[in-house]
């Protein structure tokens, strides 16, 4: 069996997450590749699974990553998490489709992309502040706070772009966010997430800190029941939420290229190698 991790021509390598798992794949039997999604096609070929791990620069051309997974599916590659998913994932809309169906998510808004259209959010939750990311975006990419009556903070997207507005969410800086990690449906582990001091992101890339962490199995179940209002159950999810009144905060539903930290959950790299193995077999026809 041979499986395809995929990176980006920005970041051709493995992450050191990702090397975790692909050396277990390697103990279990499967042979492992990286590729970079927006490479040569070559690798891809002929692979029993392609899974979705590092394609961090998919936003900067969505259009040809949409293409390629639609390519992938003509030539009935097997890809996950599913396209159908990661489709449905890769614009921030989805948070509205989960509180549909019921998860408790940020108050969340979705405008045009010009200065009125946010101000106009603000003034009619009545926030003196709140959080503007694009609609599709990684990495903490673009993702900005804007204030009330600030017109400068209310500039930057062209009027043709879409732009998620969402209530500033204090516990983020009090507590921190949480990421919580399935594989198949299992919970695997979780990690705890804060800004930097005077910061309201968590990313890396604004010096935001990750340390692991044993979440209340309340949280747990409450994280594991988002998956549930999926039309079918994902090969690796990460669920990002803060707790409000003991209840969970669904930030993001992460089905696409989220960092898994392996490295920081003795075990977890073989629990997805076992998720994945159990994908590769004969009767294993999801995805």
């Amino acid at each position: 069996m041979r499986v395809v991790l995929v990176t980006c021509t920005t970041w051709p390598e493995l992450s050191a997450s990702d090397r975790l798992y692909a050396e277990a794949l390697e103990r279990r039997g499967v042979s492992t590749a990286a590729a970079p999604w927006n490479g040569p096609p070559d690798p891809f070929v002929g692979a029993d699974l392609v899974v979705l791990r590092s394609n961090w620069d998919y936003h900067h051309d969505l259009a040809s990553f949409t293409a390629w997974l639609d390519a992938l599916e003509r030539a009935e590659t097997r890809v996950l998490n599913a396209p159908s998913l990661v489709r449905w994932n890769l614009e921030k809309r989805y948070l509205l489709d989960l509180e549909r169906r019921g998860v408790r998510v940020p108050e969340t808004g979705v405008v045009q992309g010009d200065p009125t259209a946010v101000a106009s959010v603000l003034a009619r939750h009545g926030w003196a502040e709140a959080v503007v990311k694009p609609l599709v975006g990684a990495s903490g990419h673009g993702v900005r706070l804007v204030r009330s009556g600030d017109p400068l903070a209310t500039e930057g997207a062209a009027p043709s772009t879409m732009l998620v507005v969402q209530e500033l969410l204090p516990e983020v800086a009090q507590s921190g966010e949480v990421s919580y990690v399935f594989f198949e449906g299992e919970y695997s582990h979780a990690v705890l997430k804060r800004p930097a001091p005077g910061d309201f992101r968590v990313d890396s890339d604004y010096q935001g800190t990750i340390e692991p962490f044993e979440p209340d199995a309340s949280l747990v179940r409450q994280a594991r029941a988002v998956l549930d209002v999926l039309p079918e159950i994902p090969l690796y999810a990460r669920v990002d939420g803060v707790t409000r009144n003991g209840a969970l905060l669904v930030t993001e539903l992460e089905l696409n290229e989220p960092s898994l930290s392996l490295a920081l959950a003795p075990g977890s790299a073989a629990r997805f190698a076992d998720a994945t193995v159990q994908r590769l077999r004969p009767d294993s026809l999801r995805g």
